[in-house]
């Protein structure tokens, strides 16, 4: 078991500085994520944000490549829309967005 880190972005941020920031811990698995979204499936109060800024995860896929995981709460739709980017592609995050990390 890994304890998973949430850290609020103080300002926009591109992919690539987070990841420097975080190094080594900026990576967690698909199934660590997809156990806090489970764990907010109703959008209840827990440790991932549902006011509709996004919640970050940095998750390697089977052949290596590294995808930007976000998951955003939509009450309008009572569930979590989730989406993904390569990084190698820069994606732009909000100040107040949450990043998860080891």
């Amino acid at each position: 078991a890994v304890e998973i880190k949430i850290h609020k972005l103080l300002e926009g941020s591109l992919d690539a500085p987070i990841i420097t920031e975080l190094a080594d811990k900026c990576e967690i698995t698909l199934g660590q994520f997809f156990a806090l979204l489970s764990k907010q499936g109703k959008g209840g109060v827990g440790p991932l944000l549902t006011n509709g800024y996004a919640n970050i995860a940095y998750i390697r896929d089977d052949e290596g490549i590294l995808w930007a995981v976000r998951a955003y709460w939509y009450s309008g739709n009572d569930g979590w829309s989730v989406g993904a980017h390569s990084v190698v592609r820069p994606g732009r995050w909000d100040a107040d967005d949450r990043v998860l990390s080891r």
